[in-house]
């Protein structure tokens, strides 16, 4: 609850100082001018969240040119959100996420700012909605993160992109990597996904990550997704994998009905499969196009420890999720 709150602080204060500095540049408005002008609080915080990113995209894109356009860093896309959950295992958790990328056109458009908050393979890989909501993660990893991407290669099945930036907040515990995607239609139904990431961190040394997905359509209305990963870093214990299958049914515009059956672990650790579970979950647009509500309730069987017993855990959670850009 402490990392949710200080990230909702630092959101907020940061679209406050960008909201009043806009008013100090700007006349009064009128009571008339004032109704056209307010708008709902998450209207606002959206535009400010995509103000604020903006301007710090044009400040960092200020390096490669004398000159800023602000209009020019309209290119701005990303996602916030929040996870409260009950979990018979772990009790009440409240977790979150914050990510945006910005499109530098000054630097030949190949390179983009990057800032976010999350698990860090999620952040390399840049896969965060194919890895289960339910999979716990180390808070170690629940810091802040900022870079710079470079992508010299990207067309319909190729995806070449490299990075570096910092995590950690003032630890400035920086990191490399490399990413190559591939994607594959093997037919009008299905499609291949594959993607390898090499990184390294100062705190963990050098690391891969394997990932392969597969997507699959079973009719107009129902949607199969498989997806694995692994990756072994000198801070894992042998290679830590994660593996998810999710069907939906789309019974509406935006709105789905799905079941998962997850599983995860550590090939070397002391217990090498640590949970699985399933969980059936609802998907909908929720108030606006740019904001969704996902609700689920399932069953995991998690165990760490040799001397734990294998048991049964409910779990219960929802999630919103903001997004904003183009």
């Amino acid at each position: 609850m402490r990392r949710c709150l200080q990230l909702l602080g630092v959101i907020s204060l940061v679209v406050s100082a960008n909201s009043a500095y806009a008013q100090d540049k700007q006349e009064k408005p009128t009571s008339e001018d004032q109704d056209k002008v307010e708008q709902p609080m998450l209207d606002s915080m959206r535009s400010g969240i995509h103000s604020t990113v903006s301007s710090t995209a044009a400040w960092l894109d200020s390096f490669f040119t004398d000159k800023v356009n602000p209009e020019d860093y309209e290119d701005v896309y990303g996602s916030f959100s929040i996870r409260p959950e009950w979990d018979e295992y772990d009790g009440w958790e409240v977790d979150s996420s914050f990510r945006a990328r910005v499109i530098l056109p000054h630097a030949e458009r190949r390179f983009s700012a990057i800032i976010g908050r999350g698990d860090f393979d999620d952040f390399i890989n840049d896969q965060q909605t194919t890895r289960p909501t339910v999979i716990q993660r180390d808070d170690s990893d629940e810091e802040w993160m900022v870079g710079l991407g470079f992508d010299p290669m990207i067309d319909k099945q190729h995806k070449l992109s490299f990075g570096a930036g910092l995590r950690d907040g003032i630890n400035a515990d920086p990191y490399v990597r490399a990413r190559y995607r591939f994607d594959s239609i093997i037919n009008d139904r299905s499609e291949l996904h594959w993607q390898t990431v090499g990184f390294w961190r100062d705190s963990d040394g050098f690391g891969i990550a394997q990932t392969i997905e597969h997507d699959f359509v079973l009719s107009e209305n129902w949607f199969n997704k498989f997806w694995i990963r692994g990756t072994f870093a000198e801070r894992t214990e042998g290679v830590r994998w994660h593996a998810s299958e999710k069907i939906y049914y789309l019974y509406g515009y935006e709105r789905a009905l799905g079941a998962e059956l997850w599983w995860y672990g550590e090939t070397e650790a002391e217990v090498p499969l640590q949970d699985y579970g399933i969980r059936g979950l609802h998907r909908s647009r929720f108030l606006r196009d740019w904001l969704y509500l996902e609700s689920w309730i399932g069953l995991h069987y998690p165990r760490e420890h040799l001397n734990e017993s294998r048991e049964p855990r409910w779990l219960v959670g929802v999630e919103l999720e903001m997004l904003f850009g183009n």
